[in-house]
């Protein structure tokens, strides 16, 4: 890179000595063998200037980019480190904040692409035609949302009505499954979903994941649909 001082350095090193802009605190949620825990962060931010692979001489025109760099402070045994390459504004300490939350929805964002082409298949769909795949992959997104949903309402302590996220339906085959539901609130519903695609649900298990969320909302649509085919 080009410092603003018109030095050449590298990037992680450069981004070690950069002012800190101030410090926050996020949650860092249970992920696999991984306990959750709050992590208070240092965080700095500056400007530079990313200069052409030398090998490279088609092109030598520099790159500008803003550069956030957190550190999780007081903590020896994996760190959070993030580098951050951007384009958005760090001119102020808000401005900083919300391009490390733009970072912290990657996880969420490539959760749905994999709901989307592993569970959807999406990318398996032999169509012909740009039009049809479109109506298709509005439909699946929809779906891959959906599965998405369930997952963070199964891991939120806040209220939610069944009602508001499942329909009259899937709330009357989840109850069918596990009378005991009723009268319970939008996380036990949930949970249940997941518990239909596998989950176990003991007290020493991680929440669940957005692949037995899947496998549980589609035996749940399936159960609908057969009692649906029964009755007619």
């Amino acid at each position: 890179i080009r410092t603003p001082d018109g030095q050449e350095s590298h990037l992680l090193d450069w981004s070690k000595t950069l002012p800190e802009v101030g410090q926050t605190e996020i949650h860092i949620r249970q992920r696999g063998g991984r306990k959750g825990r709050d992590a208070k962060l240092s965080v700095r931010a500056g400007t530079c200037e990313l200069l052409p692979p030398k090998n490279t001489p088609r092109d030598t025109s520099p790159c500008r980019m803003n550069v956030v760099r957190v550190e999780e402070v007081g903590r020896e045994k994996n760190p959070v480190s993030w580098t951050l390459l951007t384009t958005e504004s760090v001119k102020d300490f808000k401005d900083v904040l919300e391009v490390i939350e733009y970072y912290r929805k990657r996880w969420k964002i490539e959760d749905w692409h994999k709901a989307l082409k592993t569970g959807c298949k999406i990318e398996e769909r032999q169509l012909q035609k740009w039009e049809r795949m479109e109506v298709l992959l509005s439909i699946y997104s929809v779906v891959a949302w959906k599965v998405l949903e369930l997952r963070e309402i199964a891991r939120t302590e806040g209220e939610v009505a069944p009602e508001e996220f499942l329909t009259d339906k899937q709330i009357a085959a989840l109850e069918g499954k596990f009378p005991d539901l009723k009268g319970k609130g939008g996380k036990e519903y949930a949970i249940a979903v997941a518990r239909v695609g596998g989950y176990i649900n003991r007290s020493s298990d991680p929440p669940p994941g957005w692949i037995v969320m899947w496998r549980g909302f589609k035996e749940v649509q399936t159960w609908i649909e057969g009692y649906e085919i029964l009755s007619s």
